[in-house]
Formats: structure tokens, sequence, C-alpha cells
């Protein structure tokens, strides 16, 4: 296998059980739809109270302690599969597949000049076959669950999106995930990926605020390492992980 491989799948139960926690309105990316998910939400929660809040997380320790769990676990199979069958779940499996297809094909057009880039940055070979669950676009997910499967979902908040930021999720499984590593994955991605689709300049910085201050201190070394000639991200990382010790020991 050579390249990354990424297979957009729909899993209905990760699609529902998604659906289903982000109730808050930080969670949403997007108000389009919304009416939709908050029915589909509803309707599950008409359908089981305990079934809903045990799926997502929401019983409390008085509530576990007073209900028997494990007939409510029992249950979970038919409350999914009637919620699976719903009209309103419909509405929100359709409106996914839509975006599945929206994402594959910004994926696969962007692939070949992007994975030139990201080998170029990083020195990497990037071999790997990845799945990637799409949830719904008006709902926020970005997470890498193991070394091969991706969750994605987000409204396209500027062009090439969703190329940028499946590079981010791809690049913590060969970078790693503490905050210097995710710092490096943003610059990799975020901005220098970004700017080389989209145009303009950075900074500012887009991606997570709390990385910001890791970005800042980062930066004049990284606008060094894009002009050398051979790249090597590991060696890089190595090198902002002790400058960035050393710094917060003094």
């Amino acid at each position: 296998m050579s390249g990354i491989k990424l297979n957009f799948l729909i899993n209905n139960d990760v699609l529902i059980i998604h659906t289903l926690s982000s109730m808050e309105n930080h969670r949403f990316s997007s108000t389009k739809h919304k009416k939709d998910i908050v029915s589909f939400q509803n309707y599950a929660w008409r359908k089981s109270k305990s079934c809903y809040q045990l799926l997502v997380g929401r019983l409390s320790s008085e509530e576990i302690k007073n209900k028997n769990i494990q007939q409510i676990c029992k249950k979970l199979p038919k409350f999914l599969k009637e919620l699976e069958k719903s009209k309103q779940y419909r509405k929100i499996l359709s409106q996914t597949k839509k975006y599945l297809n929206f994402c594959k094909n910004q994926w696969e057009n962007n692939y070949h000049i992007t994975s030139k880039y990201i080998k170029k940055f990083t020195g990497f070979k990037l071999n790997k076959k990845i799945d990637v669950f799409i949830t719904h676009p008006s709902l926020k997910n970005g997470s890498n669950r193991n070394s091969n499967l991706i969750e994605w979902g987000h409204h396209e908040d500027w062009p090439n999106y969703t190329t940028v930021y499946l590079w981010n999720e791809i690049l913590q499984f060969y970078i790693g995930r503490s905050d210097v590593e995710h710092a490096i994955v943003e610059l990799i991605a975020d901005e220098e990926l970004r700017v080389r689709l989209n145009g303009g300049k950075y900074p500012p910085f887009v991606g997570h605020k709390w990385l910001e201050k890791y970005k800042k201190k980062i930066l004049p070394c990284w606008k060094k390492y894009l002009k050398v000639e051979k790249h090597n991200i590991n060696e890089f990382k190595k090198e902002m992980r002790a400058i960035l010790c050393n710094k917060q020991e003094t």
C-alpha cells in the first residue's frame, strides 16, 4: 500500500450516539439542520429517558444507585433499532450521507497536492489505511480513536476545511498528542497546509486557542525548518521539546 487511504463510512450507532450526546449549543458547528437534530433528540428522549441518559453517559451516581442498570442495558439494542427506523433519524442520516460525499470528493480532489506537501513538511512515507466515520456536519466532531479510525463532522468554515482537519487527525497518529506535538501538528496542517491551499498568512492562528502559546514559541524555529532542504519532523519535535522544557525550567 502506498499513501494514505481513507475509507469514508457511516456507522448508524456512532451517528446516533454522537447526535444524541451533542445537546449543548457549543457542540453545534452550524445552526443549519439544528431543528432536525433537536427533533431527533426530543424523539429519543420521549422514547426512553433512561436509555438516552445511559447511552450518552448522563446518568448521575444517584440515578445509577436507584436504577437497575443491567435492565436498562438490555433495552439499549431495541432502543437503538427503534431510533434507526424513525423518520427523525432518516433526516439526520440523509443529511450525513450528503456530507459524506462532500468530504470524500474534497479529500480525493485535494489528495495529490496535499500529500506532497505533507511528505515535504514531515519526511514521512505516509502509508496507512484509515476508516473515517462521518457524523452530522452541523455538529462538531474530530477525533482519532485508535491507529486506524477517525470520527469527523463539522461545518465547512472556510475552503478546504475538511481536508485540512482530516490531515490534522492523521498527523496525530504519526507525531503524537502531547501539547507540543499537537502544536506542531497544527503548524503543519491548520496553518501551513491551509495557507498553501487557500492563500493568506499566519499568524493569526486558527485551531485550538490553548495551543497558541506553544505555536508562538515554536514559530521562529518552524519558519527556519521550512526553508531547509530535507525535513525530519521527528528531529524537529525533539528539538522543540528540549527548547520548551528548558524555557519552562528557567
